[in-house]
């Protein structure tokens, strides 16, 4: 025994080393004995197992969502509207009805209905003309008694529709034709697994599995454990009886499962720290007492925050240095916390004086406000010192220790410069100065400065804003007297009977270019109108039934001029149910002329469909012509002022290039907008009018 604590360490790291090396070789002699009787064999049949669960259930939401289908579809063959295949589905109701479920299925897939003859009357793609032809097929599939089918893409289910009137009475045949592609997200194209989905017999497969074991699939329906992968099969049932679902996975993928022996890895060193505590504990009477007084001591201060506790050490050594350490550590914490809580409270304070102060200067409007608000502020805040402004700059020279500047700088917007605009002078009282003081007053400066930038900013550009207005207004007003008297003097000289035909002509070249030259000021003084929101809106509640009559009253207006080129107007009502639009009538009405007169300049011909539908939980008016169209880069340019699409034809349109601004513009004024849309040159254009619908 004498001997034993001889050789006992006497440091505590060589002793909980020793403790840690004892106590770490049980684990290790667990881990010999588990994996000894650890084999692969095991692992490979849980993950059999857990993979064909997962087989199981990709499997059963493939049958659920057909058979789904299936129920779907004797639905709609039971509904009465189905008797209107009777009438070829005059009113489209089937149609309808077969597109609206379609985009409620959200699947890439087909409905139709066909005739005994063989005629596909109904369909739920209005863009295809689509022809039957698996009529083969299908009666094959009807003399096996099964209602499905396989092509090369699709899965054809199909049920019979029989008279809601006569039972007995066959109509016809309800069609889906379910397309594969909606299987491949059934399919696993992960790192290490894949799988298929495959009928034998048709030799079709949905989904990609590894090259090398292709030749297996075609000999073997069972499960198969290769050199490099787990191969798996589920059988379907249902519509796809022949089918099978294939999983491959590779083995070092399913070995993966050894990360249960790492977690039985950890679970033995966490059993071998509990030991290590156990026997710490047995040990903290002679050799971790003093550090527990330190911890609980640590602890006390965290919980009270009282940092004038100190720890009484009685052993010597290493534990008593740290305690005399702890003890010094706490004095500077605790003289630390007390400076720091006072500079906060300082902090503090100035940062909601400055906040003060901001929030009133920016209220101010002129630039001598701005200034004595500024002296008044800071006089409240600082009533022992003299706050005084001067314009002049002051003499550095002369400056008195006590005497302190705040110099306040304006931007020239015009030159970029910034110029001296004038400085602040006060005493200070304290002569050791204050770092943080200082940044108070930059911080003060800083403020003003910007709260004189932004008003002489407001200012010009008031002034520019309001020349301009007046500008143009004034130019307008002045040109258009002229106009109308070049105007009266062409149409005088026109009906003039002694003029030759080249003198006509450049009479009505002259009548024709003042006639435009008036338009444009006329759309000018709209645009200055709107723009200085002088014009003012007369919202009204509409139906879409008097929409649809305001719509024809501007295309009468118009009709000639497209006549004129060849050009026929055609007007659609295509909304399901009334409703109540808001608009200002005039102004809506100024809309559709300006576009629909865009529509027949740009058109030489074709046709111009006016369309009402509802777009975006909106009533929408589309205007489509087979006009030249619009090259895609100038779609977003076309709403700019004084802005026309660039044209390559010989017969360029002149403008003002202000009809769509002054539009747009007139239509947000009542909460509507104006969209754009062309395919590019030569594809035509269509114009959307959306307007906001009464709640």
């Amino acid at each position: 025994m004498t001997l034993l604590k001889k050789l006992m360490p006497k440091t505590l790291k060589s002793k909980l080393r020793i403790a840690l090396f004892v106590i770490g070789f049980f684990p290790y002699l667990f881990i010999l004995i588990y994996s000894h009787n650890l084999g692969e064999k095991k692992i490979l049949d849980d993950a059999i197992v857990t993979y064909h669960s997962q087989m199981n259930q990709v499997r059963d939401r493939i049958e659920e969502q057909l058979l789904s289908l299936e129920k779907e579809m004797r639905f709609l063959a039971s509904l009465d509207m189905m008797n209107d295949m009777i009438v070829g589905d005059v009113d489209k109701r089937i149609t309808q009805l077969l597109i609206q479920k379609q985009k409620d299925l959200a699947l890439k897939m087909h409905l139709f209905t066909l005739t005994l003859d063989h005629k596909v009357i109904a369909s739920s793609d209005e863009n295809l003309q689509h022809n039957f032809i698996d009529i083969d097929a299908f009666h094959e599939a009807i003399k096996q008694k099964k209602d499905y089918f396989f092509t090369d893409k699709n899965i054809v289910m199909f049920t019979p529709i029989r008279s809601t009137l006569d039972k007995d009475q066959l109509l016809g045949y309800l069609f889906m034709e379910y397309s594969f592609s909606n299987l491949s997200m059934f399919t696993v194209h992960d790192k290490g697994i894949r799988s298929m989905l495959f009928n034998p017999e048709d030799t079709i497969k949905i989904g990609n599995v590894y090259e090398d074991e292709l030749l297996y699939l075609s000999v073997h329906r069972s499960d198969y454990v290769s050199d490099k992968y787990l191969i798996l099969y589920e059988e379907f049932e249902g519509v796809l009886s022949q089918w099978t679902i294939v999983y491959m996975i590779q083995k070092s993928v399913a070995l993966a499962f050894l990360d249960e022996f790492i977690l039985f890895v950890w679970g033995l060193f966490v059993f071998g720290f509990i030991v290590i505590a156990i026997i710490s504990f047995w040990f903290s009477k002679r050799i971790l007492e003093p550090i527990s007084k330190l911890n609980n001591a640590t602890k006390s201060i965290i919980s009270t925050k009282d940092y004038t506790t100190q720890v009484s050490i009685a052993s010597q050594g290493e534990i008593s240095e740290l305690a005399n350490d702890f003890n010094a550590m706490i004095r500077e914490i605790n003289h630390a916390f007390n400076i720091l809580e006072e500079e906060n409270k300082l902090r503090l304070l100035r940062f909601v004086q400055l906040i003060n102060i901001f929030n009133r200067l920016i209220q101010t409007q002129t630039e001598e406000s701005c200034i004595a608000l500024a002296i008044d502020e800071l006089q409240t805040l600082m009533p022992h010192q003299y706050f005084s402004f001067s314009s002049e700059y002051p003499d550095l020279e002369e400056k008195t220790p006590m005497t302190q500047y705040m110099m306040l700088y304006v931007k020239d917007f015009d030159k970029q410069t910034s110029d001296f605009y004038g400085v602040i002078s006060f005493t200070q009282t304290n002569q050791k100065t204050d770092p943080h003081e200082e940044k108070f007053y930059r911080s003060i400066a800083t403020m003003i400065m910007l709260q004189l930038d932004q008003i002489r900013l407001i200012a010009q550009t008031q002034a520019v804003s309001h020349a301009k207005s007046t500008f143009i207004s004034h130019m307008s007003h002045e040109l258009r007297t002229p106009l109308h008297t070049i105007l009266s003097s062409t149409q005088y000289l026109i009906s003039y009977e002694n003029l030759t035909a080249d003198q006509q002509e450049i009479i009505a070249t002259m009548e024709s270019s003042a006639d435009h030259l008036l338009g444009m000021i006329n759309d000018i003084l709209d645009l200055v109108q709107i723009e200085a929101g002088k014009v003012t809106i007369t919202p009204v509640r509409k139906t879409s039934d008097e929409i649809e009559m305001l719509t024809q009253e501007v295309i009468t207006m118009l009709d000639v001029l497209a006549e004129q080129k060849d050009v026929k107007i055609t007007l659609t009502n295509a909304m399901t149910k009334p409703l109540e639009v808001i608009i200002d009538y005039r102004f809506l009405k100024q809309i559709l002329i300006n576009l629909l007169s865009n529509a027949v300049k740009f058109t030489d011909e074709g046709s111009i469909d006016f369309i009402l539908k509802m777009c975006d939980e909106s009533l929408c008016i589309v205007i489509q012509d087979s006009g030249i169209g619009i090259d895609h880069d100038d779609l977003t340019l076309l709403f700019d002022d004084f802005t026309q699409a660039k044209r390559k034809s010989e017969n360029h349109q002149k403008g003002s290039g202000l009809g769509l601004a002054i539009s747009r513009k007139l239509a947000h004024l009542f909460n509507a907008d104006i969209i754009l849309e062309s395919e590019g040159i030569g594809q035509g254009t269509r114009a959307i009018v959306k307007l906001r619908v009464s709640s």
